[in-house]
């Protein structure tokens, strides 16, 4: 019966992705579908490939793998969990994504790229789930109880390291044109700004990343320089090369790692009461978000004295206006998010005293 739902799983969830973002973009505005479809596809993706590990893990799919590869048990358990993940996660969440471009065509006005979209998602899969193999593998191969904690992070430091550096090699990503390069303001000129292709959908973004000195990233998308103005666009890099001044990129990963080590510890036989290391974890991540929020007002400010805080409130609100970030949120949802909302964000820059 499992192996059945598993064959049929991407079938539904492209078909439902076929009506769902079909619907999202009836009646819109170009920007308002493309913020639309964003978020169904997201939401849609998370669905299936969480609905499809939870079959394959159910299945006996894992026990089967196991049990066929030779050699030491930590081979087979991590060939079954890529398994997993590869079956019930990945492909249900592919076809999701391929379902809504049809959708994304009306919006980019042009037909997709079916093979290139495929190769594209593969490519981005795989940078996000190898790391994670990474450091289980790394888990299961350290020593039990504490002596093995220094592996684990050793692992997911490398990780960290890494990671930019083959999303810059193998992602849908350029260096920036001449133009685009006398956007970059001076405090981001001796980072590696690299341009993310999206297919000209307006989905402005930017992240800092990397943690080593020389192999520090700001990964912007082109859609970025089409929906603000240069000074705006500046802002938005300067606030990605304030992460990195500020350490926080490190900060975030340190304090990510330290909130889940009550669960790696009893994972490792340390303690033996899973119940209160579940609880411990999810306590220091609600603790680590106020941290995470702390620094995007802390980036906030370093742009506003590097490129003036008019640029960065331009930036801010018309991100807004478009729907690419929340003016608001619920008090609840705030509580649990790593961004501030837009209007706190605005209102903290134009009070330097509140940082």
């Amino acid at each position: 019966m499992h192996a059945v739902a598993l064959l049929v799983a991407p079938l539904l969830a492209y078909l439902a992705s076929r009506a769902v973002t079909a619907a999202a973009v009836r009646g819109a505005d170009r920007v308002t579908a493309a913020t639309r479809l964003r978020r169904a596809n997201r939401l849609l993706q998370v669905a299936a490939g969480l609905g499809g590990i939870a079959l394959a893990t159910d299945s006996l799919l894992d026990d089967a793998v196991v049990a066929a590869v030779p050699g030491p048990d930590t081979a087979g358990l991590l060939v079954a969990l890529a398994g997993t993940v590869a079956v019930g996660g990945v492909l249900p969440a592919l076809s999701v994504h391929l379902g809504s471009r049809p959708a994304w065509a009306t919006v980019a006005g042009r037909e997709p790229d079916y093979p290139s979209v495929v190769r594209r998602y593969v490519v981005v899969a795989g940078l996000l789930t190898v790391p994670a193999f990474v450091v289980v593998a790394a888990w299961l191969a350290a020593p039990a109880g504490v002596s093995g904690l220094p592996v684990v992070a050793g692992a997911a430091l490398a990780v960290v390291a890494g990671l930019p550096v083959a999303a810059a090699a193998l992602g849908a990503v350029r260096r920036p044109t001449p133009a685009e390069r006398a956007v970059v303001p001076e405090c981001a000129r001796d980072l590696r700004v690299r341009v993310v292709a999206t297919d000209r959908n307006p989905v402005a973004n930017a992240v800092a990343a990397g943690v080593v000195p020389g192999l520090r990233y700001v990964f912007v998308t082109d859609a970025l320089f089409e929906t603000l103005d240069d000074a705006a666009v500046a802002a938005v890099l300067a606030h990605e090369a304030g992460h990195h001044r500020r350490h926080h990129v490190l900060a975030r990963f340190l304090a990510t790692g330290l909130a889940l080590a009550p669960l790696f510890l009893t994972a490792s036989g340390v303690f033996d009461a899973l119940l209160p290391a579940t609880a411990a974890s999810v306590g220091l991540l609600l603790l680590v978000g106020p941290a995470v929020r702390w620094t995007e007002y802390d980036a906030d400010a370093y742009a506003a004295d590097r490129v003036g805080a008019a640029s960065m409130e331009r930036a801010l609100a018309t991100l807004a206006d478009r729907g690419l970030l929340p003016t608001d949120r619920p008090p609840l949802v705030g509580l649990v998010s790593l961004h501030p909302a837009v209007a706190d964000r605005l209102s903290r820059l134009r009070d330097h005293n509140r940082f």
